[in-house]
């Protein structure tokens, strides 16, 4: 699936495009492609196939996925992707540091039932931190109407 970030003025696009030639976008606040780069790191580290580009890549839409009644009925491994990558743009802010990012993930994921948490060590975080800081480090890059292009598999 290509992932495509465009940049506005005011507001960014992301827009999903499948293998099918079917498409999903949206518009999101000027901050947002940030939390989406970190989706796209911990899904693809972990191969998260029910994550958020994962849910998109089967072919939900990027609206469904913000809907309450969606949200209650997303199986735990999205809901692991979205501790993952909360925490690993926690990293970036330094509100965690590298050795409590597991121990964080871990005491989260116990709160819901069923989220099996993956085998990670300091260097898969330290490996995910890069990964996210370049992703966000390009995107400062892109001028206004420009895009960003992402591949998941």
């Amino acid at each position: 699936m290509e992932i495509v970030f465009t940049k506005g003025e005011k507001r960014n696009t992301l827009t999903c495009k499948r293998q099918d030639g079917s498409v999903t976008s949206v518009s999101l606040g000027p901050n947002l492609p940030n939390h989406d780069f970190a989706h796209f790191v911990v899904e693809n580290k972990f191969k998260l196939e029910n994550g958020f580009f994962g849910n998109l890549k089967s072919g939900k839409a990027i609206s469904e996925l913000s809907e309450s009644k969606s949200i209650q009925n997303l199986p735990p491994e999205a809901w692991l992707s979205e501790i993952l990558a909360r925490n690993l743009q926690s990293l970036r802010s330094a509100a965690v540091t590298l050795e409590q990012f597991a121990e964080i993930v871990k005491w989260e994921s116990e709160k819901i039932i069923g989220i099996e948490i993956p085998e990670m060590n300091f260097e898969d975080v330290n490996e995910m931190k890069q990964d996210f800081d370049s992703l966000c480090d390009k995107w400062d890059l892109v001028r206004e109407n420009e895009e960003m292009k992402l591949l998941f598999d």
